[in-house]
């Protein structure tokens, strides 16, 4: 039998405005609501998901620049947040002169995965949430994890950056990280009434097949509304569509097997 290893999910996407930070906390929340022990690192400067997950900027001492700089163990970095089961290493606008520092460091990108790998593997779930680039920030979360999700808006201009961004998994896949596939694709602003999102998802289909496209996310207020009153959708609306997307994607994700679990 192998040995039991937490799942390490990474969700991507260069283009800014696709749900990726929705769709990382509402998928972590999901997992931590089925019972599951979960760990949200937060590596976009912005901490758009410490905040949704009701972790304020007041409250970060330790984030996850000092961890990746080694200058504390990760675990002195962990936060709690509002959902039980579901933990925050937290972000914040330091990690922009991290980067910026640590641009032309080659051996920045293995931090994450050095330091927090330890961390990571002690809950069943871990979650990383990406800036909206391909540099070091997002570099080091690929190189950290073992599943690429990538969420993508139900639009066919949002094809291009999708298949760059695959690129770039199966780019890090080859020269960094062989444990690392893209293992779903998700398209979010789904308006079930438009033709060109019902097209959209057969193309999809078409080129990556069946199994990588998962369940689409509905257009919905209340997705929208949660960030900005600091919650996630299960504590926002529960009955809202977003709430049942949301669901229904994480037990997807949840059934997805790693060549590495056991």
């Amino acid at each position: 039998m192998s040995q039991r290893v937490g799942r390490r999910l990474v969700f991507t996407n260069r283009k800014g405005g696709c749900g990726k930070t929705t769709t990382s906390v509402n998928i972590a929340a999901a997992l931590a609501h089925l019972g599951h022990r979960v760990l949200v690192i937060d590596t976009d400067p912005q901490a758009h998901a410490t905040m949704s997950l009701g972790v304020a900027q007041s409250r970060v001492t330790h984030d996850l620049s000092a961890v990746l700089e080694g200058s504390i163990d990760a675990a002195a970095a962990v936060q709690p947040s509002y959902v039980p089961r579901l933990h925050v290493v937290p972000s914040s606008r330091r990690l922009v002169d991290f980067e910026r520092r640590n641009a032309d460091n080659s051996d920045a990108v293995y931090w994450l995965r050095r330091h927090l790998g330890a961390l990571m593997d002690s809950y069943e779930f871990t979650v990383i949430d990406t800036p909206p680039t391909t540099q070091v920030l997002t570099l080091s979360a690929l190189v950290a994890a073992r599943e690429a999700y990538i969420p993508m808006q139900a639009h066919f201009l949002a094809m291009e950056g999708m298949i760059e961004i695959i690129e770039l998994v199966e780019e890090v896949q080859r020269s960094r990280n062989p444990d690392l596939a893209v293992r779903g694709i998700i398209p979010t602003f789904f308006d079930s009434g438009a033709v060109f999102s019902r097209q959209i998802l057969q193309e999809l289909r078409s080129r990556l097949g069946e199994d990588l496209l998962l369940k689409a996310i509905r257009l919905n207020h209340a997705l929208a509304e949660a960030p900005g009153a600091g919650h996630t959708i299960f504590q926002h609306d529960l009955r809202s569509d977003g709430a049942l997307d949301y669901y229904r994607v994480a037990l997807q994700i949840r059934g997805i097997k790693h060549p590495l679990q056991s």
